[in-house]
């Protein structure tokens, strides 16, 4: 008489149509047939993955199903080719675009990340069209989107012929991705609940399919690592950013990427107002740190080489100092129903306090995660989608690392009074001092 456990399994084995070598054989449900050949490390076919998306797209594949594949996938991992064809999938699964001779960027997310609000006017002054498609923050990362809300009247919702539209005639468009790639939507809330955000094949696939899907033909990731990043070696950026690059390439677009740091926040500014004026200062050829300045161009630069422009160092400098940027910046954001006037003086939270040193020395750290959380806790970002953020509250840094500084010397400016408490606890003890001199990382790791 079989043991209870293989009676189950010979069960299985008939209900799945599974061979008796532990492969799958074709069953009536494509999803449970994905199942059962990836939890055994078998590889999905094309067809396969194109009809579970397509069923999941449609609710004939619940949630606990996708789920269950999901897990399997994080588990046995996936093939390039699955890679690949499960991208092309979710990048079917809704609207497309097609923008073939326009630019674009992309950022796995960080803490004052503005690259998009200061590199793409200067593109778009140099002659090459952007057309993005961006979304909202998320706990520390900041969203493109929040930072242009926080303009008065700004829209990111435009019907597809304005935003053609505006492309063609400002030559800079961006809206929020809305419906773009429902699938991988999807997926993603799914990937939150069940703990399998972290695989490389569906971290790549997801940011693949929303670019494929938008339609630009040149593309430029920002793969960042860090304490404020997802990625948290330059090993891990690399080999994401390959992966990137490789789906993108293989998707038709013309793709190069970028490894950033994000150990400590990018620029001075945290949070949507302020970060929005940190870049019109930036534009406006005004003092920013270096780091935000030095990234703003290289990106910029390497968006028109992507584009085949000539001299794209000499071209960012000529938009920079004559004005152009600045003046691509306000017609964009006019065109977008925003106030251009108010990019002078955006409001932000008049009650403010500042975070001192308790102890002279030398910045050796200034985590770009715990001021992000500073940031989220004053209400600059969102824990959870759908919440509101305050545009107006953030944190300021003063100092970076590599700088001296003496006791009792202000090193943060706190923007807004929610939790403003737990902010400063948070920014404090982000800041590591040391006696010891140290220099100062660069802000650009390696390129691909």
């Amino acid at each position: 008489m079989l043991a209870p456990e293989k009676r189950v399994d010979r069960r299985l084995r008939r209900r799945y149509g599974l061979t008796g070598n532990g492969g799958a054989a074709r069953s009536g449900s494509p999803v449970l047939e994905a199942i059962e050949l990836k939890k055994r490390g078998g590889e999905l076919s094309e067809g396969l993955i194109q009809e579970v998306i397509e069923g999941y797209t449609t609710e004939a594949v619940p949630d606990y199903q996708m789920s269950a594949l999901l897990m399997a996938i994080f588990i046995r991992g996936m093939g390039y080719g699955e890679t690949l064809a499960l991208t092309a999938a979710m990048a079917r699964s809704g609207a497309r675009y097609s923008f073939p001779e326009c630019v674009d960027k992309h950022s796995t997310g960080g803490v004052g990340d503005k690259i998009s609000l200061t590199s793409l006017p200067i593109v778009a002054a140099c002659g090459a069209p952007v057309a993005k498609l961006s979304g909202r923050g998320l706990g520390t990362t900041g969203g493109t989107v929040d930072k242009l809300e926080a303009i008065p009247g700004f829209s990111v919702a435009l019907s597809e012929e304005r935003f053609r539209r505006q492309v063609e005639g400002v030559g800079l468009a961006i809206v929020e991705a809305g419906e773009v790639a429902p699938a991988d939507k999807a997926i993603y809330a799914l990937r939150d609940a069940t703990g399998t955000v972290d695989s490389l094949p569906l971290i790549g696939s997801s940011i693949v399919s929303k670019k494929a899907a938008t339609g630009a033909g040149h593309l430029l990731y920002d793969v960042k690592q860090g304490s404020g990043a997802f990625m948290k070696s330059t090993e891990e950026a690399r080999e994401l950013a390959s992966l990137l690059v490789r789906l993108s390439n293989d998707s038709g677009i013309q793709a190069s990427a970028l490894i950033t740091d994000m150990d400590e926040p990018l620029g001075s500014a945290i949070g949507n107002a302020l970060e929005v004026r940190e870049s019109v200062r930036f534009l406006r050829g005004e003092g920013t740190p270096a780091d935000l300045s030095e990234m703003a161009r290289v990106v910029a630069a390497r968006l028109l080489e992507l584009k085949g422009i000539g001299d794209a160092e000499g071209a960012v400098e000529r938009a920079l100092s004559s004005g152009a940027a600045f003046e691509k910046l306000r017609e964009f954001v006019a065109a977008q129903g925003g106030d251009a006037e108010a990019l002078e003086d955006l409001p932000v939270s008049g009650d403010v306090r500042e975070v001192t040193t308790p102890r002279p020395g030398h910045v050796v750290e200034f985590g770009a995660l715990g001021v992000g959380r500073a940031a989220l806790a004053l209400g600059a970002g969102r824990e959870k989608k759908g919440e509101r953020v305050d545009p107006g509250v953030g944190v300021e840094v003063l100092v970076k690392t590599g700088d001296r500084v003496e006791e009792g010397q202000p090193v943060a400016r706190i923007y807004g009074s929610r939790n403003a408490g737990r902010a400063e606890e948070l920014i404090r003890s982000s800041l590591k001092v040391s006696d010891e001199p140290t220099r100062r990382p660069p802000v650009i790791l390696g390129s691909l």
